[in-house]
């Protein structure tokens, strides 16, 4: 078998440069370097980590600091583009080397030396990623569960998921702009009403859900679950 000297792989590019082998972010040629826009209607978290995500994605793709320095530029580029706010991307891109390194520049956060990326690369890539920690969760439940029905049956399982949402209320509402305070004042209500009272010790969990809109509508890959079922058809007779 024989190498080539570059190879696309998924995300990942695969580059021979005398004989060793490097890693870098795979860019298709025509994709358009977009993402969620900084000025649409969704919670402040979901673009703190659209930042953190790239930047963890570049740094275990990127064998070399010289890759991920340039994968970083196309991030902050793409960021940009998109209308995130340069002081914002500053300091996302701040807080994340302050995470994994011990020192870090105070206006831009850099990393100096190639030794310096070797260990950052290696203390992500020791971490289990999104996937791996939800098959290690499925697997876990999977062992519990069994575990339970053979010691206990399946009666101790239903108590013990019954026991752990006794006592939180959870309540959903659409996220926007201009109900950013809503949250907070939900809980505040709360506390008024149930406090010092025999109600108090119930934990209310209030969540949001994304507003849709007409790119998410558009965007749609996969059809309804309804649309996914194979149900089998009664023959017809005719006589």
């Amino acid at each position: 078998y024989t190498i080539s000297q570059c190879l696309p792989f998924l995300d990942v590019l695969l580059q021979n440069q005398n004989g060793t082998l490097h890693t870098s972010v795979y860019h298709k040629p025509a994709a358009e370097p977009t993402l969620l826009s900084y000025v649409s209607d969704h919670p402040r978290h979901i673009f703190r980590n659209i930042i953190q995500t790239a930047l963890i994605r570049a740094i275990r793709y990127s064998s070399t600091l010289e890759a991920f320095n340039f994968e970083r530029r196309t991030i902050r580029l793409t960021l940009l583009c998109n209308k995130y706010p340069s002081i914002y991307i500053n300091e996302q891109f701040q807080q994340f080397f302050l995470k994994y390194l011990s020192t870090t520049s105070a206006i831009l956060p850099l990393i100096d030396s190639e030794e310096q990326y070797v260990i950052l690369r290696q203390n992500l890539l020791a971490q289990p990623s999104i996937k791996q920690i939800l098959i290690d969760k499925s697997a876990a439940t999977v062992e519990n569960i069994i575990q339970d029905q053979n010691i206990q049956g399946y009666e101790g399982t239903t108590n013990e998921k019954y026991n752990k949402f006794r006592n939180k209320l959870f309540i959903h509402c659409l996220h926007e702009g201009r109900f950013r305070d809503l949250q907070r004042q939900i809980h505040e209500i709360h506390d008024s009403f149930f406090k010092n009272t025999i109600y108090q010790d119930i934990r209310l969990i209030v969540g949001h859900r994304n507003n849709p809109n007409i790119e998410f509508e558009l965007t749609k890959k996969r059809p309804s679950s309804w649309l996914l079922k194979n149900e089998p058809q009664q023959k017809k007779y005719f006589f």
